[in-house]
């Protein structure tokens, strides 16, 4: 489900840059994909996320632009997980353990999506007066969501996918601090 999910999130993110366009802070790197992604990989599972997430980009673009794209694919990622979650919590027969951890993950939910509208605003407009704290409340939020659901780890199918965001938006904050974003702070 979680990768169903993701694969619908990056093409809607790719589909509309490609019509609507972006347009890259002043001043930006310009970097090939693959130098982009290891750049901002911590390890094996991050650069292929980060190459899987801008496979379908311009090979030769502006940092902020990859950034763009991944928190495009992040934020949608995290509405998607934020209804699967809702309706999860639906189920009358979901353990009471199960309902408090999916009931808190999905209150955490609410500001991720605020503060992943807010990375997603800050790399578009190249404003990133708020983006390094954003980033840090992000991961925060995923954190704290992903610490309650550990008790029942790969057996609940919200898990899977706040890992899956928890990485995008490291991603997308990444890759905006290692183009113009550094400036700001």
């Amino acid at each position: 489900m979680a990768t169903t999910i993701y694969v619908l999130a990056l093409s809607l993110t790719t589909t509309t840059l490609l019509f609507t366009g972006s347009s890259a802070c002043p001043r930006d790197p310009l970097m090939t994909i693959a130098a982009a992604c290891h750049q901002v990989s911590t390890g094996q599972p991050l650069l292929e996320l980060c190459m899987k997430t801008l496979h379908a980009a311009f090979e030769n673009s502006e940092v902020t632009e990859y950034a763009n794209i991944a928190a495009g694919t992040a934020q949608y990622s995290c509405q998607e997980t934020q209804r699967i979650g809702k309706n999860l919590l639906q189920n009358p027969s979901l353990p009471k353990e199960l309902r408090a951890a999916y009931d808190h993950c999905i209150g955490k939910y609410d500001m991720v999506k605020n503060k992943i509208g807010a990375i997603d605003n800050a790399v578009r407009t190249c404003w990133f007066a708020t983006f390094k704290q954003d980033c840090v409340d992000v991961a925060a939020a995923i954190d704290d969501c992903a610490h309650n659901l550990q008790p029942v780890g790969s057996s609940s199918p919200l898990y899977k996918m706040v890992l899956t965001d928890r990485d995008l938006s490291t991603l997308s904050c990444s890759l905006a601090l290692h183009g113009v974003a550094k400036q700001w702070h």
